[in-house]
């Protein structure tokens, strides 16, 4: 479901994520879990199609831990919902709804 190229792709956690943020017409894709990354070829494919591949994973220990030793070994954005609004973005829409969950992804996309 992902398209040829763009200027960037998501690596989220969970499928609930990727599917949410579709909604929001960006690219995602999620790994079986927050502990696997991509496999080297997976990660190959999408280096080829897309400028830049950006983590969003949880703001907690478990997620963070992930993030910093996936970008010790791949080119990626590590990207994540500050912990005092939520865990995660289906947790942000679900406790602040569409309008400031476009709002994060706008200031979001400004950073990256």
């Amino acid at each position: 479901m992902l398209p040829k190229t763009g200027d960037y792709v998501v690596v989220t956690k969970s499928q609930k994520d990727s599917m949410l943020l579709y909604e929001f017409g960006i690219p995602a894709v999620a790994p079986i879990s927050e502990n696997l990354f991509l496999t080297d070829s997976k990660y190959k494919k999408l280096k080829e199609r897309f400028g830049k591949i950006i983590l969003l994973y949880d703001n907690d220990i478990p997620g963070l831990s992930a993030m910093q030793k996936i970008r010790k070994e791949y080119d990626v954005t590590p990207l994540w919902i500050p912990r005092r609004y939520a865990k995660d973005v289906s947790d942000f829409y679900a406790l602040y709804g569409r309008d400031k969950t476009q709002e994060l992804i706008d200031e979001a996309k400004r950073c990256i």
